[in-house]
């Protein structure tokens, strides 16, 4: 009998064939690897994914949702999320949440071994992201990013994205 494909059987997963592996572009401290369940399931509207963070690592670089809420469910690992450069410790069975209250985060991997996380968010049409390390705000609509700050406006198509995130 063939799997419903609205199951996505996590144990089954090598994450080295399945997985995402890459970084946030403008953080040269930001590693991971990223299972795209929600996707996988069929969902549209709803991001979910499982994040693998190599310990020393960051997930993302500091950023701020505008219009969307994310959430992190930590299941195995020790780790840290910076809240408005407040770090505070992650351990399994820790939740956070993330609204649209302009307080930065970034989630680092503190322990020994990878941090393995659940993160979840609205997937709407139009994403605006504060990112105060950089002094920029990033808009996403339509497959593109546009990035405003005090250097200027730069456009990028989600291909030219995501070849800025490939780790060598």
């Amino acid at each position: 009998m063939a799997e419903d494909p609205h199951i996505v059987r996590t144990a089954r997963v090598d994450w080295d064939q399945a997985a995402w592996r890459g970084r946030h572009p403008f953080n040269p401290a930001s590693e991971m690897r990223i299972l795209r369940l929600g996707a996988t399931a069929g969902l549209t509207r709803l991001g979910v994914n499982l994040v693998r963070v190599p310990p020393g690592k960051e997930s993302f670089i500091p950023h701020a949702h505008t219009l969307q809420e994310e959430f992190v469910f930590v299941l195995e690992g020790a780790g840290e999320v910076a809240l408005d450069g407040v770090a505070h410790p992650l351990a399994p069975g820790d939740f956070v949440g993330f609204p649209t209250d302009g307080v930065a985060h970034v989630v680092r991997a503190t322990g020994p071994g990878e941090l393995l996380y659940l993160t979840g968010g609205e997937s709407g049409p139009v994403e605006i992201s504060e990112f105060p390390t950089l002094g920029r705000t990033m808009v996403v609509r339509g497959g593109t990013m546009t990035l405003f700050g005090d250097g200027g406006v730069e456009t990028l198509s989600a291909e030219a994205w995501l070849a800025r995130t490939r780790i060598e």
